[in-house]
């Protein structure tokens, strides 16, 4: 089964498409083999039991909790926007996901501030690691991001509106 773009293609296009995507596929092939080798050439062998269990692991919290929790989210998310126009749910959408991975990225710091930097006297905290206030770094990029997307929302929609409406005077 072919994958049609909905471009008409010239009698002599089609094979040129054809072996650009072969030798991108070949170089894509090759990449990996490289990397498999440097992999296993530089990781020793003990170390190859505890990253096959880590991969494990990862298949099993993405798979048991991941997909899961977004799927809820995304019908959440529907019955959050009705009456929103596809391309308006999808900048909700997609504001969402940078957020969360915003919050991903951000959330070992934090949490690495709090283990390694207690308070209090005699914490004997070191102040040269980690010495950026990550949660109001986080906590003002969610409000950025919320009034970006809401800008965003508001102006597609006016754009919207505005376009459906009909000029009777030339």
């Amino acid at each position: 089964m072919r994958l049609s773009l909905g471009i008409p293609s010239a009698p002599g296009r089609r094979g040129t498409v054809w072996w650009v995507r072969a030798a991108l596929g070949i170089l894509g092939l090759a990449a990996l083999g490289y990397a498999l080798f440097g992999f296993l050439a530089n990781v020793p062998p003990a170390q190859l039991i505890g990253v096959a269990a880590w991969l494990a692991v990862a298949l099993l919290v993405h798979d048991g909790v991941l997909v899961p929790l977004t799927t809820l989210a995304g019908g959440g998310l529907s019955r959050l926007t009705y009456g929103l126009g596809p391309v308006q749910r999808g900048i909700v959408r997609g504001a969402l996901l940078v957020g969360a991975l915003m919050t991903l990225v951000a959330a070992p710091l934090i949490r690495a501030q709090q283990v390694l930097q207690p308070t209090g006297p005699g914490s004997g905290a070191n102040s040269t690691v980690l010495q950026g206030d990550y949660v109001l770094a986080l906590g003002v990029f969610w409000m950025v991001l919320v009034v970006a997307a809401a800008t965003a929302v508001a102006a597609v929609g006016l754009y919207g509106r505005r376009s459906k409406v009909r000029k009777t005077r030339p």
